[in-house]
């Protein structure tokens, strides 16, 4: 892990855009040199691990239809047949087709993922799309309002909101807002932050985060 950025410091806005004071990005996390290639392998990892796995399609067993044969074996003309359900005939069965029971799950050990992580939240800060709200708490539950607070932070396009709780009025004026999603804090996804416009962090989200690294300074 390469830090590039020793001194992080952004300000803390409210939802009316106004700043409230500044907080400090711990380097370890936000200020290293991104690894593109650790990054791809969380990606593949984390898009895998959202497959369902439940398509399938029907066996011979489960086609409707007779199991007699069709013609007798030989004298007809043509070519042999056992059953209208074969795999070969229109209507018939799929051979080696999915069965409902696949299982798409990659693993990532967890210092690659601390890595990938730690890459593109330092790419975000490098681009200077990083914000910092002071809370979740918000006073309506009402979509239009939380609009309106996006236009006075000036959150424009895609927007990935990370939080530690969910706040009632928070969790009902967000829902319905097209182009922003909300992740936990300890959900966070790798494929989430790179493929969003502005990451929005709370200041207890960076507050915990910073408490981390110095607990692990002290040791």
């Amino acid at each position: 892990m390469n830090i590039v950025n020793n001194n992080i410091e952004l300000p803390v806005v409210d939802f009316a855009g106004k700043e409230v004071g500044k907080v400090k990005l711990a380097s370890e996390l936000f200020g290293i040199e991104p690894n593109e290639y650790v990054v791809q392998r969380a990606v593949v990892v984390d898009l895998a691990n959202r497959r369902q796995g439940t398509a399938k399609t029907k066996g011979i067993s489960e086609i409707s239809g007779s199991g007699k044969k069709p013609w007798k074996q030989k004298g007809t003309g043509r070519a042999r047949a056992g059953s209208r359900r074969s795999p070969i005939w229109r209507g018939g069965a799929t051979i080696f087709g999915p069965t409902g029971t696949q299982n798409y799950k990659l693993k990532l050990n967890k210092k690659e993922h601390a890595l990938a992580l730690a890459s593109v939240l330092s790419d975000k800060v490098s681009e200077k799309s990083v914000v910092v709200i002071e809370s979740e708490k918000f006073a309506s539950p009402k979509t239009k309002d939380f609009v309106k607070a996006l236009d006075a932070m000036n959150l424009k396009g895609k927007v990935l909101i990370v939080i530690d709780n969910y706040d009632e009025n928070f969790a009902r004026a967000v829902s319905n807002v097209k182009n922003v999603t909300v992740d936990l804090s300890d959900n966070m996804s790798v494929y989430d932050v790179l493929h969003t416009g502005t990451l929005v962090l709370t200041k207890s989200v960076v507050d915990d985060i910073n408490s981390q690294f110095v607990e692990e300074e002290a040791k």
